[in-house]
């Protein structure tokens, strides 16, 4: 009540909304915490993500939605995330689920960096840099991550830009099932991960 909505995530079966005051709202499927109001009880209508934590006195900017998990931008420039843990998703160096929103860590190949944009998937997360490179993290078990080897990483990594991404700048993001995109500032479009049904296009 009283609040602006400004923002929306869908998830695989919860929902997020950000108001216009930097806060978080989440219903629908709470199994793993991916709601983030420190309980496993799934909710009809929009309960608050906690804000006990690492997102005290922290304003989000953007959010985004996964299978189980949710991730959030705020607007000191660092990442949280909250719920499932599978393949190292929430991106702290752990497998372990948090009910509550955790920092995802900073200090390695997103040291120094300015994230701008950020998208989920099913049990992968991409974010952008305003320098116009990407980054990923969580299940890589059919290259979904981009940074070479098709394993998964609990810790950011950097996308690869040793082949068609070289010298290109990456302006938006999105993210499929098990597939990741990126539209570069010269209008063309790269894609990586499952690509069985053809959806690398």
């Amino acid at each position: 009540s009283g609040k602006t909505i400004v923002a929306l995530a869908a998830g695989s079966y919860h929902a997020l909304a950000l108001a216009s005051d930097g806060t978080v709202y989440g219903w629908g499927h709470n199994a793993e915490g991916e709601l983030g109001n420190n309980s496993t009880a799934s909710s009809t209508v929009p309960v608050a993500v906690n804000t006990s934590g690492v997102l005290n006195g922290k304003t989000v900017t953007a959010i985004a939605a996964g299978n189980t998990h949710s991730l959030a931008l705020a607007s000191d420039g660092n990442l949280y995330s909250w719920g499932g843990n599978a393949h190292g998703v929430l991106g702290n160096n752990s497998t372990s689920t948090s009910l509550v929103p955790v920092a995802v860590l900073m200090n390695g190949v997103l040291s120094g960096k300015t994230v701008t944009d950020i998208a989920s998937a099913y049990l992968h997360n991409v974010v952008l840099a305003s320098d116009g490179t990407v980054y990923t993290w969580g299940a890589g078990v059919v290259g979904e991550l981009g940074n070479g080897p098709a394993t998964s990483s609990s810790v950011p990594v950097a996308v690869s830009v040793s082949g068609v991404l070289s010298g290109k700048t990456v302006t938006a993001i999105a993210t499929g099932l098990l597939h990741s995109m990126a539209l570069t500032s010269d209008g063309n479009l790269y894609s990586w991960g499952e690509g069985n049904n053809g959806q690398l296009g």
